[in-house]
């Protein structure tokens, strides 16, 4: 006997009162389950649900609703699901890693810190994360890079949700102080299986620039397409990718482009190792000849839930 914590990526979490860690067991050797406290359930073909959950049938699954509705699927049609418990804060997960490197030569040095955070409810979802780092070098100016966000979603249907996001980048490259970028969008999901998740969204943003030349500081509103990738359920790896086009509305042939993908290796106790890649690109930088920026990081980390 125990009890099932989380089911994602392929992986179902277990635990009992007489284990110092987690079981985790491949969804795949699974025929039955039975969870009584009321879930957020993910199903094949973008279905959601909310309730609880058992197997009358081995192979089976049977999902009771709010209303006593019951409704019976195959086992593998279950794509994830988490309880969503009277404590809030359990309703939290997340995942820190830092990076450090040292060379005697010219004294540099450089720390990376990459952090998540999210938060599930029934119709509500919400994400943030930040991505920060400092190199130093003798000689040579201080490279800092600071690019972080928060989004909140409400799901209006099995495929739909309204977004709003909230970002900040702050780059020497660019010499871009701080980029402040209020979304409103709308999304859809197009894909949810047991190895991968894709979706889209569109809208409107407001970038508020300030620069280190203060003379260059401006306003803007532009649009926005989004898309958002992840592969999971490949031994122990997983792949994320977003990216975002951002055409201007108010600064007529300005575009810029947000890209970044993340390799993540699962280690044992929840700790993992990943290599990212992040691209910011701008055709009319504020600073001729700096369109580009971009980081590349790897780090030692570790996930809680």
């Amino acid at each position: 006997m125990g009890t099932v914590e989380t089911f994602a990526a392929g992986v179902l979490k277990f635990s009992t009162d007489y284990s110092d860690e987690d079981f985790k067991i491949e969804f795949d050797k699974v025929n039955g389950i039975y969870v009584h406290k009321r879930s957020i359930i993910t199903l094949t073909r973008s279905r959601r649900r909310y309730g609880t959950i058992k197997t009358m049938v081995p192979g089976t699954i049977s999902i009771t609703t709010g209303k006593d509705i019951v409704e019976t699927f195959n086992i593998r049609e279950l794509i994830s699901l988490q309880e969503v418990d009277e404590d809030r804060k359990k309703r939290i997960s997340g995942s820190i890693d830092l990076g450090y490197d040292f060379t005697k030569a010219q004294g540099k040095s450089q720390v990376t810190l990459d952090g998540k955070l999210a938060y599930l409810g029934e119709l509500w979802v919400s994400n943030a994360s930040i991505n920060w780092l400092q190199s130093r070098q003798d000689s040579v100016a201080d490279i800092k890079r600071v690019d972080a966000k928060t989004d909140l979603r409400r799901l209006l249907s099995r495929t739909w949700y309204l977004i709003g996001e909230l970002t900040f980048l702050s780059n020497t490259e660019q010499a871009l102080e701080g980029r402040f970028t209020p979304n409103l969008g709308v999304g859809k999901l197009l894909a949810s299986t047991h190895q991968l998740y894709f979706g889209v969204s569109v809208g409107l943003a407001f970038n508020n620039e300030n620069y280190v030349d203060k003379t260059l500081n401006k306003n803007s509103v532009e649009s926005f397409v989004s898309s958002t990738l992840n592969m999971y359920n490949f031994d122990d790896i997983s792949l994320n990718a977003n990216v975002k086009l951002s055409p201007s509305l108010s600064e007529i042939g300005r575009v810029r482009t947000d890209f970044d993908i993340s390799l993540k290796y699962d280690l044992p106790y929840d700790f993992y190792i990943k290599t990212g890649f992040t691209v910011n690109y701008d055709n009319q930088p504020a600073i001729a000849g700096n369109e580009i920026d971009f980081i590349f990081s790897s780090g030692f980390g570790w996930e809680f839930n």
